[in-house]
């Protein structure tokens, strides 16, 4: 039986992303997958990725996906409790998570369900750009929902340390970054809407300040150079 240790805030703010109604299966769950002795997890709804890697040590393991819907209490505590998960998947393919403290108390337990192997994840590491992420000063424009549960898993995962949150467009038809530059940790994609060129930001007349005394701006005088 492997035992996988996963920091429970990692694994909370990746679930921010899961469309648990989604038709394509595998975006009903977080992706756990190992890199480099820790446990990363991912999650999308097809508009938003959102990626965290685990503080914690853990042995190699095969990846898997948690299905989000009937594996509900799970998410709850990795969201309100932690610090750690850790998941035991039995030879029968039976996993079993806990939430523990540092020291090994089990706070609360129960089984977990994972997706079919079939329901293939997509490779989310194609989807980003090119590292560093080039400059490209353009306006963007973006669904509210993504941007509104990027901001929730932030503040889930931050607790109460204040933050800032940077969002960059590597270029036409490419998703938005979003990273928390303090934690290089955590991450994501935003599908934006729309992105162009010429397309301009307008501010109504009435967030500009009006010409003192009721004076209209005057053109310069220009002198006849003859």
């Amino acid at each position: 039986m492997s035992r996988i240790l996963i920091e429970a805030r990692a694994l909370a703010f990746a679930s921010f992303a899961v469309n648990p109604d989604s038709n394509r299966y595998h975006l009903r769950g977080v992706r756990i997958e190992h890199h480099a002795g820790h446990a990363v997890c991912i999650a999308t709804d097809g508009l938003m990725l959102l990626f965290a890697r685990s503080s914690f040590q853990t042995d190699p393991f095969e990846p898997f996906t948690l299905n989000f819907r009937k594996s509900g209490r799970l998410f709850v505590c990795a969201r309100k409790m932690g610090p750690m998960v850790s998941i035991t998947i039995g030879p029968d393919g039976e996993a079993v998570w806990a939430i523990e403290r540092m020291n090994g108390t089990v706070i609360e337990r129960g089984f977990v369900e994972l997706l079919d192997a079939e329901d293939q994840f997509p490779e989310w590491r194609a989807l980003l750009p090119r590292s560093p992420v080039p400059v490209s000063p353009m306006p963007i424009d973006v669904w509210h929902k993504p941007i509104r549960w990027l901001c929730r898993a932030v503040d889930n995962y931050q607790g109460d340390v204040a933050c800032t949150l940077r969002l960059a467009s590597p270029g036409p038809g490419q998703p938005i970054v979003a990273v928390l530059p303090a934690t290089p940790g955590v991450g994501g994609l935003i599908v934006p809407v729309s992105c162009e060129q010429g397309m301009e930001i307008v501010f109504p007349d009435w967030t500009m300040l009006e010409p003192q005394n009721g004076e209209a701006a005057k053109d310069p005088v220009v002198e006849d150079a003859a």
